[in-house]
């Protein structure tokens, strides 16, 4: 499963549609749309984007930077939370980096 489409698992799991759940994050509903909409370009999320949702709660769980980033794990893990702004960067970097080499 891409990056996108664990977006859009995401998005359905907060129930909200891709125009709600992108005032959730504060982007803009072209750039959710562009991002998980099929007719949309199906483009990578930005960095601030992915900082974005791994910041997101739900029922006191945060979004797994595994699950998001490779698809391994589960959606959501208590305490699996990055500690700093700094290490979501780095991660998220290094993340990118493996998914470029990978393609």
């Amino acid at each position: 499963m891409s990056i996108n489409k664990r977006i859009a698992e995401v998005i359905k799991s907060f129930g909200d549609s891709e125009s709600a759940f992108a005032k959730r994050l504060g982007v803009s509903s072209s750039v959710m749309f562009n991002i998980v909409n099929p007719k949309g370009r199906m483009s990578y999320p930005s960095g601030p984007v992915l900082e974005k949702l791994l910041a997101l709660e739900l029922d006191g769980k945060q979004i797994s930077a595994e699950w998001l980033m490779r698809g391994n794990g589960e959606m959501f893990s208590e305490g699996a939370a990055i500690a700093t702004p700094e290490e979501a960067l780095e991660f998220l970097k290094q993340s990118i980096a493996e998914l470029r080499k990978s393609h």
